[in-house]
């Protein structure tokens, strides 16, 4: 069944012209999954779920070790797997992620030699009660993905029991996202055997991770235990349970009151981690954490670390902010307010929408990666890499975590939003108001554009090779800033709002971002996600014929985007502007009326604004 959008909308009451428009939303190219999605009713052309959308569920238990001197990582779990769609399962998909150091298999680049092993070593298999034989034909991998051919079915609406123990080597020098930092700190990510997800528009998600494209999860509870020895504390993406059996009483009033603290200070510092009289004496510690309705699951550890919090309300409760770090890094102790700063930015202030986890812990890694409740970060060494760095990978607690999105397809959904936002936030707080973030952003769009790398961006992330970062993060971001600077602040992030709600632990697609929006803009956005999100396109503005009192901008590009104009005449400056909609319905030209007077320059601006061959975009008189 196929609705007409227009209608629709004007069942909705939205008053606005639809019927002048030459393309719509909903005639886009949509693939035969999503189709089949719309005819079972489980996804709509209004941007929200279905009457019969359902999205399946894997709740863990784990315990686990992970002994920071040999480097073996071994776990149990027991996974409770709800199936609540209206498929028989016949096989169960499973993410091996560590594999991706396994002698072998496909990567998307070399690793080298030294942290290269036999894969994960599963020890113990057990579905609904059959122990699986591990050596059995119905056992196959591809990359990181491991497969299991069922023998009794996981029918309709049914619930089932897996039971796992494995173990693997941690890396020793490589860090791919996560890893081992002189000798004894660990960020640990994608460290259990994890089921893949089953959705209704794919089925199973059955792409490995090779490095590049990163993941796609589904929601779940958990409740994790893992044993450190003594001196080395945890820190992860749940909530601590056993604080008071953990640490001595001067520390655990320092948690405690850091929680109710809106500066930051020091719960442990460089003298007291040299003596490390910080927790209770113990072989071994068994840190117990819980965390509800969540992706996935990272922890770190460290016996050298030391540790700084603070606390923020995000408009609902209030929020804990860690940072941890390496003593000699002065410039981390900056970190811990920065992300206080920007979880209150993002809540408060834009997009408006609260932070959706009770904490969050800043570990002193490497690059910028994130996690639900756990963030990687690097030594930067200026405050604007810093700042949008760390405020960048907050952001993904949004984008893709609380809003369940698929980076494996469509990684432009949540990099190229969460590669917009935190430019906002630095020019709040970097202080410098001699130029603005997004520069950055259009610049290496302007040097790209047009080239081999110009890859519309619903072409699926897997399929994109070397243009993957320029696809997910650079032309979207310019996409979304396009149509950010169209809608207006207001209205762009009340539709991120919107679509944040509707899919909030969900799984969205492309089309529920491009609905949700049409619906906040109270008209068919086609015009503009036709060129930015499926056309082999470029920007390009020129400047065209000039008479007397008016000048011509040529669109010689296809994809729409704004005039920002300034003219000189008779020694003084003009500015003018028009939005992007002025290219609608393939408008090719616009001439933009001028003060009387004589004209003796003009230019179009290339610093905010895309535009692949901007060496025609200033004109002079002779």
């Amino acid at each position: 069944m196929k609705n007409n959008f227009a209608f629709i909308l004007i069942a909705l009451g939205l008053q606005f012209p639809l019927f002048g428009f030459s393309q719509s939303t909903e005639n886009l190219f949509i693939t035969k999954e999503l189709k089949h999605a719309l005819k079972e009713s489980t996804r709509t052309y209004l941007g929200v779920p279905g009457a019969n959308y359902w999205q399946n569920r894997a709740d863990y238990s784990i315990k686990a070790n992970l002994n920071p001197f040999t480097r073996i990582l071994t776990g149990s779990e027991n996974i409770k797997y709800f199936n609540n769609s209206p498929d028989t399962l016949r096989a169960v998909y499973f993410n091996l992620i560590q594999d991706i150091f396994k002698k072998g298999v496909a990567r998307d680049w070399d690793i080298g030699q030294v942290d290269l092993h036999n894969g994960i070593r599963i020890k113990k298999l057990i579905v609904d009660g059959e122990n699986i034989d591990l050596n059995a034909k119905r056992i196959s991998h591809n990359s990181t993905k491991m497969r299991l051919s069922l023998r009794k079915f996981f029918y309709p609406h049914t619930e089932h029991s897996i039971e796992v123990d494995w173990s693997f080597l941690f890396p020793s020098k490589v860090t791919i996202r996560m890893g081992r930092y002189d000798s004894t700190n660990y960020m640990v990510a994608y460290w259990y055997p994890k089921i893949a997800v089953y959705d209704d528009v794919s089925g199973w998600a059955k792409i490995p991770h090779t490095g590049n494209c990163e993941f796609y999860h589904e929601f779940g509870n958990y409740n994790v235990e893992i044993t450190e020895p003594d001196h080395f504390i945890v820190w992860s993406t749940g909530v601590l349970q056993n604080a008071e059996e953990l640490f001595r009483k001067k520390y655990l009033r320092r948690i405690e009151k850091s929680h109710q603290l809106d500066s930051v200070i020091s719960i442990v510092n460089a003298k007291e981690r040299r003596e490390n009289r910080i927790l209770k004496p113990a072989t071994n510690h068994v840190w117990k954490f819980k965390a509800a309705n969540t992706p996935d699951f990272a922890f770190a550890i460290s016996n050298q670390y030391i540790w700084d919090a603070v606390s923020v309300n995000n408009g609902i409760q209030r929020v804990s902010v860690n940072a941890v770090y390496n003593p000699d890094n002065n410039e981390f102790s900056k970190v811990a307010s920065i992300a206080r700063n920007a979880i209150k930015y993002y809540s408060l202030e834009a997009p408006k929408i609260p932070y959706p986890y009770p904490q969050i812990t800043l570990f002193n890694g490497d690059g910028g990666m994130e996690f639900p409740g756990m963030v990687n970060d690097g030594n930067f060494k200026d405050i604007k890499t810093t700042l949008y760095v760390t405020s960048h990978e907050i952001g993904h607690s949004y984008f893709p975590f609380n809003t369940g999105l698929n980076e494996q397809s469509y990684a432009w959904m949540d990099e190229g939003m969460i590669t917009l936002l935190p430019r906002m936030f630095v020019d709040k707080y970097a202080n410098d108001s001699t130029k603005s973030s997004v520069e950055s952003i259009v610049a290496l769009y302007n040097k790209r554009a047009g080239t081999f790398m110009e890859i519309p961006l619903m072409v699926p992330s897997t399929n994109t090779g070397f243009a993957y970062r320029y696809q997910a993060y650079n032309r979207s971001s310019v996409a979304f800033f396009t149509l950010y600077r169209y809608l207006g602040k207001e209205k762009f992030n009340k539709a991120l709002r919107l679509f944040a709600k509707n899919w909030e632990h969900k799984h969205p697609g492309p089309y529920d971002f491009f609905f949700t929006f049409n619906k906040v803009a109270r008209e068919d956005l086609a015009w503009f996600w036709k060129p930015w999100f499926f056309d082999m396109a470029y920007a390009d503005l020129s400047i065209g014929s000039i008479d007397s009192n008016k000048i011509e901008i040529v669109k010689k590009g296809d994809l729409p985007v704004g005039i920002h104009l300034r003219v000189l005449v008779d020694g003084k400056w003009y500015k003018f502007e028009r939005k992007a909609n002025v290219w609608k319905n393939n408008r090719r030209s616009v001439w933009i009326p001028l003060p009387k007077g004589k004209l003796q320059q003009a230019g179009l601006d290339c610093k905010t604004t895309a535009d692949a061959f901007p060496e025609d975009n200033i004109w002079k008189r002779k």
